[in-house]
């Protein structure tokens, strides 16, 4: 009897308890997913830039200075190969970012001198690896601080033939030829095909350096007036039937600030600049770029803007002072 008052007295309290409590839930209550942040996750960003560029300055070797001025028409003219890319990923406020031009260019300039043909190759490369901190970042935009480093790097090529009918008459003109009178008669023979000034394509004075060279040769074959003819002929065979190649490249530090602000759902403007060499590598190179651009998709844009590039750089006895600038057609994905 006592056992049964206890079991009831159990079941009471435990009735009690239920009621109290309010009542029972069947399944748990759906947990909120984890908010994700900038910090979880990465971001990433290809594209395909388009430069329809122009290029203006002096490039000069060895005090000689060739005056450039080549348009996008005469780019595309010459064209041998060119390829663009640019990459960047973020994660949180630090990302990193890198763009490749490569750009490879001919050109042949025919004579009715000595030299009947001169070939012109330049293969060029720029290159930027920067890193950067975003500093500010609201609804309608971003603003990012930005370093790094600019490659340069060119690769130029004369290759010479000669009107090989026409060497052994201007040998014997370089022998009876004045000490005062032979530089300019050399000019007058090989006739403007390795004139410096206003290149189809920027190409720094290679030519200028082959008459210098040819010039020493022959004042020294000249001092013997029984072979002079003969070793003459041999020179200008072999320097006016051959290549001629300069590698210039070098790195040059810089700072910088991008940023981008959104105009409504579908268009933004977007720019970014900086400045460097600082006597590094470049007395100064400067870079800047500013766009429209519009979000095609959620992972698909396109912009719409100019590119401007300036180098200075002086060393070694060349000199590459130019200015490369144009508008600029991007596509690219983000992810």
């Amino acid at each position: 009897m006592k056992k049964q008052i206890a079991l009831l007295i159990a079941l009471v309290v435990a009735a009690t308890s239920v009621l109290t409590a309010g009542p029972v839930e069947l399944e748990p209550k759906a947990m909120a997913p984890p908010t994700i942040t900038d910090n979880d996750h990465w971001y990433f960003n290809i594209g395909m830039p388009g430069w329809i560029a122009f290029i203006s300055g002096d490039i000069g070797l060895h005090g000689v200075t060739s005056n450039v001025g080549v348009d996008f028409g005469q780019i595309i003219t010459h064209v041998a190969g060119i390829a663009s890319i640019s990459a960047e990923a973020r994660k949180g406020r630090f990302g990193v970012y890198g763009d490749l031009l490569y750009m490879s260019l001919s050109a042949g300039i025919y004579g009715d001198g000595l030299v009947k043909k001169a070939n012109l190759t330049l293969d060029s490369y720029i290159a930027d690896g920067e890193v950067y901190y975003r500093v500010w970042e609201g609804p309608d935009g971003w603003l990012d601080l930005r370093a790094g480093a600019r490659y340069t790097n060119s690769f130029t090529r004369l290759e010479l033939s000669s009107a090989d009918s026409k060497i052994n008459q201007a040998a014997a003109q370089l022998v009876a030829a004045a000490n005062q009178d032979l530089r300019g008669l050399l000019e007058r023979l090989i006739h403007g095909a390795l004139d410096p000034n206003r290149p189809p394509i920027p190409f720094p004075p290679l030519g200028e350096d082959v008459k210098l060279r040819l010039l020493r040769f022959i004042r020294d074959a000249r001092q013997n007036p029984i072979t002079a003819q003969q070793r003459i002929a041999s020179i200008l065979k072999r320097q006016l039937n051959g290549a001629h190649g300069l590698t210039e490249y070098w790195t040059d530090p810089y700072i910088g600030i991008g940023g981008r602000y959104k105009l409504n759902k579908a268009f933004y403007l977007t720019g970014k600049v900086d400045v460097g060499g600082f006597d590094v590598g470049s007395i100064v190179t400067v870079q800047a770029y500013g766009a429209l651009g519009c979000q095609l998709t959620r992972s698909m844009y396109s912009e719409l803007g100019f590119r401007y590039l300036y180098d200075d750089y002086d060393s070694g006895g060349y000199l590459y002072k130019v200015s490369t600038y144009g508008p600029q057609i991007t596509a690219g994905i983000q992810f």
